[in-house]
């Protein structure tokens, strides 16, 4: 048997190998000390059609674009056949929907390589949130606030209306050429999503 002095030796020893292995995990780049910055765009997985970080880009015009990520979850396809919005104070958005979108079965769309949904109005500014309605052929009508943001580089993806100063025709076709292959069920672009936990 070990003695009391020994056994109180193994137990300052235990005890500091322990502070050393909990001191490892809690330094300056562990995880729980980075700063966690959440997408900016808003999400609704509420009906059948994920709505994944959606959002508005302000365009030089004074327009926004909409962008988001669409995953139809339901075991048939559908379409997005419209876009509502409203300020925050209710009064309506003129809102230029180009056309239905054919949503796939559990794959991702990306809304927004080409200006597909442009809002425009002197009451729209970067930083304040609208509320927008989607309706889908199936799922129904999903109502949620999206923000809408500034023009970054982090935006470069999203199109712009036609006609705006720094569209060039060239970007113009890549996108709709990009966006066209989606409708048509193109793997090209989308990405297999898993099922909603919902």
């Amino acid at each position: 048997m070990l003695s009391r002095s020994r056994r109180a030796l193994v137990a300052v020893i235990v005890g500091a190998i322990a502070v050393l292995v909990t001191g490892c995990g809690t330094g300056f780049n562990a995880q729980t000390s980075a700063i966690y910055q959440a997408g900016i765009g808003s999400n609704d997985r509420s009906g059948d059609v994920d709505i994944l970080n959606a959002l508005f880009v302000k365009n030089e015009d004074g327009s926004a674009t909409l962008s988001a990520g669409l995953v139809n979850q339901a075991l048939q396809t559908d379409r997005l056949v419209g876009v509502e919005v409203m300020t925050r104070a209710g009064t309506p958005v003129e809102v230029t929907f180009d056309d239905a979108v054919a949503l796939p079965i559990r794959r991702l769309y990306t809304l927004g390589l080409k200006p597909s949904v442009v809002i425009s109005g002197e009451e729209l500014f970067a930083g304040q949130f609208v509320t927008a309605t989607f309706t889908f052929a199936n799922a129904g009508q999903v109502q949620f606030p999206l923000p809408i943001v500034t023009r970054t580089p982090m935006y470069d993806a999203v199109a712009k209306p036609a006609g705006s100063e720094e569209t060039t025709g060239d970007v113009t076709a890549e996108d709709e050429a990009a966006e066209g292959d989606a409708e048509t069920h193109s793997d090209e672009g989308d990405t297999t999503a898993e099922p909603s936990s919902n």
